[in-house]
């Protein structure tokens, strides 16, 4: 962004003479990295909650997920921060998602995202994630460990969410068989922009409905296995009645793409 009056330039804050201090820089953005995803059902009553109009119930009433991952993730503007400033690139989060349905369209809906740097905690507010700062845990496996090995059946991978001292989930999965792209339940997410405003504390500046749009999706190898999920307690994150009715399954894989912007699909 150039402004003509004072001539500061970044794409989010801070704006600076050159730009080069924005937290944030433009899209496109490039991810890469492993995902450790568990489906599952959960209080239906809950979703319902959770759900702003006017999203509905998806097909699936009661159908939720939760991802941990670890990224690599760098702007199209700036392909060489991989390694000049590494840890700029470097992040895991944790995420919740609820099955539901916009305008006939399915997808999920992210109440709950936890992330270990600023970076993209702020690019997450941009594009509607409700991102908050934790600390992400996920089992690291290397073919030459002795005793352990590597990505193989048998191998059992965990992912933990903390957040101010509280364990708040903790995935596991004990991987038994490859499987296919076809196997893995698709994610498409739907996101809330919400900007509160600084005059009016009841009436938010932005407040509407969004999507990513994504491109370059790509898997590399995908393990399916048997899964666990235990939500804990909280005094400042509300994921009380998250706990899982069923587990319905637990995928371990690789994953690159490219969110080039986003569009709005709902403006309250």
């Amino acid at each position: 962004m150039k402004n003509n009056t004072f001539h500061l330039k970044g794409y989010s804050l801070p704006l600076t003479l050159q730009g080069k201090s924005s937290l944030v820089e433009p899209p496109p953005w490039h991810y890469g990295g492993k995902v450790l995803q568990i489906t599952f059902k959960t209080d239906v009553d809950l979703v319902k909650q959770l759900l702003p109009p006017p999203f509905e119930l998806g097909s699936d009433p009661g159908l939720a997920f939760v991802w941990f991952v670890d990224l690599i993730s760098v702007s199209d503007s700036n392909l060489s921060m991989t390694f000049i400033n590494p840890e700029r690139t470097q992040y895991k989060e944790c995420l919740i998602g609820l099955h539901c349905k916009l305008k006939g369209s399915q997808g999920y809906f992210i109440p709950h995202i936890w992330v270990d740097n600023d970076f993209t905690l702020m690019r997450g507010i941009i594009q509607g994630f409700p991102k908050k700062l934790g600390r992400i845990y996920m089992t690291r496996l290397n073919e030459i460990i002795p005793k352990l090995g590597g990505i193989k059946s048998g191998a059992k991978i965990t992912g933990i969410c903390e957040s101010h001292g509280d364990r708040l989930i903790t995935g596991t999965i004990k991987l038994n068989r490859l499987a296919t792209e076809e196997d893995i339940p698709k994610i498409k997410f739907f996101l809330m922009r919400h900007f509160p405003s600084i005059e009016n504390p009841n009436e938010p500046s932005i407040h509407e409905i969004s999507e990513s749009i994504t491109q370059n999706i790509e898997f590399g190898e995908i393990w399916k296995g048997k899964a666990d999920l235990i939500f804990g307690k909280s005094n400042l994150d509300e994921i009380i009645g998250f706990e899982p009715k069923e587990i319905l399954s637990g995928f371990y894989f690789s994953l690159g793409f490219t969110i080039s912007g986003g569009r709005v699909l709902y403006r309250y």
